[in-house]
């Protein structure tokens, strides 16, 4: 709450927390956080071209899982992208085209 100290919706939500689990307050006592980091990924798809994605990688201290989690923009051409391969399967209406492997880039 250090970063919102005036967000009363934050504040109502730690403070019910708080009376209802003791697992959250012996985490929010703890004060562990975990590493997070980001970049941008341009992933090139054989029908639509390329998608650039925000990456964020979310660790779990202390251990060695990881979280990778790939986003885009709503409403963003990349979303609409996106939306065209979860609809059609990869399959274009003017011939079938089964999806190949995409290639990675960094930007």
């Amino acid at each position: 709450m250090v970063n919102y100290p005036h967000d009363r919706g934050l504040i109502d939500l730690v403070e019910e927390l708080h009376s209802t689990s003791a697992e959250f307050t012996r985490l929010w006592d703890e004060g562990a956080v975990g590493l997070h980091v980001s970049a941008r990924k341009t992933i090139v798809h054989p029908q639509v071209g390329e998608v650039t994605c925000d990456c964020d990688v979310l660790t779990v201290p202390g251990s060695d899982i990881r979280l990778i989690v790939y986003t885009v923009a709503a409403g963003s051409a990349d979303a609409e992208r996106l939306e065209f391969l979860r609809v059609t399967n990869g399959v274009r209406a003017d011939g079938p085209s089964p999806p190949g492997p995409g290639r990675f880039s960094t930007p």
